[in-house]
């Protein structure tokens, strides 16, 4: 049981220095807290595993990504 767990342990990590994390705080406010985890690093546009945290919305699709990038960008030219 040991040997599994410490398996486990090693391979989360394995995961976690292969995946793109981008970890955005604020002691201000909330909203402005998120985790966002790419796993694998080199494949962002089709990722295999996709995490977004904020502390109001948990999301696994990677396409609420691409949508709130193309809302952010059309927002930028008004």
């Amino acid at each position: 049981m040991g040997k599994l767990f410490r398996w486990a342990i090693v391979a989360l990590i394995a995961a976690l220095v292969v995946s793109e994390i981008h970890i955005q705080t604020s002691l201000y406010k909330k909203e402005d807290n998120s985790v966002e985890i790419i796993f694998p690093q080199w494949q962002t546009k089709q990722p295999w595993f996709y995490l977004f945290w904020t502390p109001g919305q948990f999301t696994l699709d990677p396409q609420w990504r691409e949508k709130a990038e193309r809302a952010t960008r059309g927002g930028e030219g008004l």
